[in-house]
């Protein structure tokens, strides 16, 4: 059948463009000249107050029931985001950039482990190899950087795979909440937690603000409304393998808006990476329309 194609492609296009939207997240960081705890605070504040302009504003009446109604999932889903966000951040403080983003790439294993373990849903073979290759493609990138971590650099850098990928799946498996509470309660957990360890010390410029406001304001609300969306119709490793990307296509911003050229070792891990995701998703398309045939 058709639908089930179409279903697929419709999650895909929720995910492929929340990644492309959520990917200027490290150009903007670089144009605030801020980084750490400070960055973390306004990124999660800013999405807080848009989130919750654009709740209010939707849902109206039912706002307060939604939220209610929601429970112990929409808390701890919401948590989950605020984690994941508050990990890579410190992730990148403590450990380096390099190290961090490689263990990033461990999120889709820990959406399939999360499906596997609490939801008894195991990904395709297919979405297996192509997160293999995704996790080398993104090592040979950073290999000359990568190197050995500290106990609280490796904690702090593990937190954002684990988190999002295992939120991934909590998602998946709770279609049913609304999503805009989710991201409004990670931006309130993750501004809270970063006003406490930054103990109030949060001052910047203007000029350095208004990165983050567009940031936190304009993109990462709408790109978490998308991936959080597209785990309605495709499953959470899926989503997770797509999101992968991110890492490419941050350095691609940088090169394009900053002229830092990348090295050889990034072009190459990137191919492999691109080529792995649309190889999979092509797969999983015909997959899905295959096996629609198949039932008529």
């Amino acid at each position: 059948m058709e639908e089930e194609k179409k279903i697929y492609v419709k999650g895909l296009t929720f995910a492929v463009v929340g990644t492309i939207v959520i990917s200027f997240d490290a150009l903007l960081i670089r144009l605030s000249g801020t980084s750490g705890i400070v960055a973390v605070f306004y990124r999660a504040l800013f999405t807080l107050l848009s989130i919750s302009i654009i709740f209010f504003s939707v849902r109206k009446r039912k706002s307060f029931s939604i939220l209610a109604s929601g429970g112990r999932p929409m808390i701890i889903s919401g948590v989950m985001w605020g984690l994941s966000g508050l990990g890579f951040t410190l992730g990148v403080q403590t450990a380096g950039a390099a190290n961090t983003l490689v263990l990033v790439a461990l999120t889709p294993l820990f959406a399939a482990l999360s499906s596997g373990v609490f939801y008894k849903i195991l990904p395709s073979v297919s979405t297996i190899l192509a997160t293999c290759f995704s996790i080398f493609g993104i090592w040979f990138m950073y290999r000359s950087g990568f190197g050995d971590l500290d106990p609280k650099g490796l904690l702090f850098a593990l937190m954002a795979p684990l988190f999002y990928g295992s939120n991934l799946s909590f998602m998946r498996n709770h279609r049913e909440l609304d999503r805009l509470p989710l991201i409004m309660i990670g931006g309130l957990f993750g501004s809270l937690v970063a006003l406490f360890v930054s103990k109030g010390n949060l001052g910047m410029s203007l000029a350095s603000i208004l990165p983050l406001m567009l940031l936190g304001l304009v993109l990462i609300p709408f790109a978490q409304i998308m991936i959080s969306t597209g785990t309605r119709y495709i499953s959470a490793p899926e989503t997770a393998l797509v999101n992968s990307s991110e890492t490419v296509l941050g350095i691609f911003y940088v090169w394009l808006f900053l002229g830092e050229t990348p090295n050889q070792d990034f072009m190459i891990g990137a191919s492999i990476v691109l080529l792995a995701i649309t190889a999979n998703s092509l797969h999983q398309a015909n997959k899905k329309k295959t096996e629609g045939l198949h039932q008529q």
